[in-house]
């Protein structure tokens, strides 16, 4: 008689459910490893993830070569014009001119509308006894508060939302090299997202008051002022980031609150601190669990050989793995999460006060929460999140 191992749908399933023994495997082989089959040199260590996150020598990768997206696409501009995915002057010019919305305290100002977002959502759910933690909450909370940033009308944010999933499918913004059929499908959804772009920009009452489109509108005609391409790039790149990674977030907190029984209560009593617990679930269940990187010049990691074009993918996750399992995390510490250097996400003291808004206001209203089955996590690797969370609610 003889036996097999677990298939590999099920090792799959194990590790999106429980990535730490891959992480732990990782670990024990060094911090950087070469990957033959990817022909990638891999990152697991936390201070060397740092340190290529914060060196000029290691860029983003840019476009497919040959796409419709490099520089002779009919695309051009709109990948190279993105925050999330640009360099050098451009990547300084536009952090500067976005960044004034991100601030500490222009997020502080904005809590308030996150607040009430929050509170819209558990009051359209009000006396159910169970929901779908993601697409009732998780998914919708975002999208609200980064629509509101960004300046989308309520009106369009559906149909935003389901343009910027095909856009981000077909330049492998969230699946790696993209299939050829996904790539025709985002061309013609960036230029349906740019008509509706134009039509807001064009209709000043349309114009979301301290939203990136009303500051573009304030910049026109001045030396700040930013190209269409340029608006329509960051439209799209800041409502992606910042639903994908808030919504895994939320999520992961969601399940927490679900499977760890006095946490609710330790909440709504204050004994617990919503930042802290916001800011362990980021270190221990990073949303994005890898970035990419390109060598720039010959240069050594870790005692290897990287050459010019050398591909480099750094394991945020197993990073941050690192970093709890050997004791030095400190308070308010989220590791690699948001990443590091000059590319940290700017967006991550919205995504924290999304989570602690969430958890502050769940806490008032709710007196019992957990699983009314087995949660779904997305099947793919890179984003760390939840497709779906059955939820059983007691209120208060």
């Amino acid at each position: 008689m003889t036996t097999t191992g677990p298939s590999r749908a099920a090792v799959t399933e194990a590790l999106l459910k429980c990535p730490a023994p891959l992480y732990e495997r990782m670990r024990r082989q060094g911090p950087l490893v070469w990957s033959r089959p990817d022909r990638t040199w891999v990152v697991t260590g936390y201070e060397l993830a740092r340190l290529v996150l914060r060196d000029p020598r290691f860029s983003l990768p840019g476009p497919p070569p040959g796409s419709q997206w490099s520089a002779d696409g009919s695309h051009a501009g709109f990948f190279q014009s993105m925050l999330l995915a640009c360099e050098g002057e451009r990547h300084a010019r536009l952090r500067r001119f976005l960044g004034r919305l991100f601030t500490p305290r222009a997020i502080r100002a904005r809590t308030v509308r996150i607040e009430a977002a929050m509170a819209a959502l558990l009051d359209e759910a009000e006396q159910r006894s169970s929901l779908d933690g993601v697409a009732e909450l998780a998914a919708r909370l975002p999208v609200s508060v980064i629509g509101d940033l960004v300046g989308i009308p309520d009106a369009d944010r559906d149909e935003v939302s389901e343009l910027c999933r095909v856009i981000s499918r077909g330049g492998g913004v969230a699946s790696g090299k993209p299939a050829e059929d996904d790539v025709d499908r985002a061309l013609t959804h960036v230029d349906a997202l740019g008509r509706l772009v134009d039509r807001w920009t064009r209709t000043p009452e349309l114009l979301v008051p301290d939203s990136v489109l009303a500051l573009a509108d304030e910049a026109r005609d001045t030396p700040d002022a930013l190209t269409r391409t340029e608006v329509l790039a960051n439209v799209f790149s800041l409502y992606i980031a910042g639903h994908d990674t808030s919504r895994n977030m939320l999520s992961g907190l969601l399940l927490r609150l679900a499977t760890h029984p006095g946490l609710l209560a330790g909440l709504a009593d204050g004994t617990v601190d919503a930042q802290a617990e916001v800011d362990l679930l980021l270190l221990g269940e990073s949303p994005l669990t890898f970035t990419v990187r390109v060598a720039r010049e010959e240069c050594e990691l870790a005692s290897r050989r990287i050459q010019p074009g050398d591909r480099i993918r750094v394991m945020l996750g197993a990073a941050n793995h690192e970093l709890l399992t050997s004791g030095d995390a400190k308070d308010g510490n989220t590791g690699v999460s948001f990443g590091e250097g000059r590319h940290v996400c700017l967006g991550a003291h919205l995504a924290r006060t999304e989570g602690r808004v969430m958890l502050d206001a769940v806490s008032r209203r709710w007196s019992g929460l957990r699983l009314a089955d087995d949660p779904a996590w997305t099947p793919h690797f890179l984003h760390r999140g939840l497709d779906r969370l059955p939820l059983e609610i007691a209120w208060r």
